[in-house]
């Protein structure tokens, strides 16, 4: 409610209001537009000039702590603590994220192609390995919210299928909310059920 945010010299979002649908919603909007930076905003990476954030009653600002553990977010930012292995990342995320569901990753791993990276350091992955290390978490998160900025990009053709396939599935499910920037077609069963929102470029 009433978001505001800007970086100097660059207002983006000025008294913003909006209710997030449960399912998927396809957040789009030109370069510039500030997709990524609404996603930072959801997700507690950025803290908002003004306005509140609210998931199942649970205010940013006032429960920052409850509030991020009902919101998991996906970027393409490098992973942090990365001397761990991803095995041993997904611990440290489930201490994290209660709802974190860990039968589910050993599957979602071999279905990205983590298989052969499990026990090695963080550090020693490429990016694009990294990155699908953190989508193995944020599609067994069952957090309330996910928040996924840029899924789809630079991933294999087989890992693409299985995130789309995830996301099908998040937008025909209202109990939770997926909020999702993407470049590339989210897929036509996803898509089929995903409310869309547009940001207008910033005057």
């Amino acid at each position: 409610q009433q978001l505001s945010f800007w970086y100097p010299g660059r207002p983006l979002f000025a008294g913003w209001c909006h209710a997030f649908p449960g399912g998927l919603t396809w957040v789009r909007g030109e370069n510039g537009s500030g997709k990524s930076t609404l996603l930072r905003l959801l997700g507690g990476a950025l803290q908002p000039v003004a306005g509140t954030l609210t998931v199942d009653g649970l205010e940013a600002t006032a429960q920052p702590q409850d509030y991020r553990r009902q919101v998991f977010w996906c970027g393409p930012d490098p992973l942090a603590f990365d001397h761990l292995s991803p095995a041993e990342y997904w611990g440290f995320l489930a201490g994290l994220y209660p709802t974190l569901d860990g039968a589910a990753l050993p599957d979602q791993a071999q279905a990205l192609g983590l298989g052969p990276h499990l026990h090695k350091r963080i550090e020693q992955l490429s990016t694009g390995t990294q990155r699908k290390v953190a989508l193995a978490a944020a599609l067994c998160a069952n957090t309330r919210v996910v928040l996924l900025d840029e899924p789809l990009a630079a991933l294999d053709a087989a890992s693409v299928a299985r995130v789309r396939s995830r996301l099908a599935l998040a937008a025909a499910d209202a109990t939770r909310c997926w909020i999702v920037t993407s470049h590339e077609a989210l897929g036509e069963a996803a898509q089929a059920h995903a409310a869309l929102l547009d940001l207008p470029m910033p005057a």
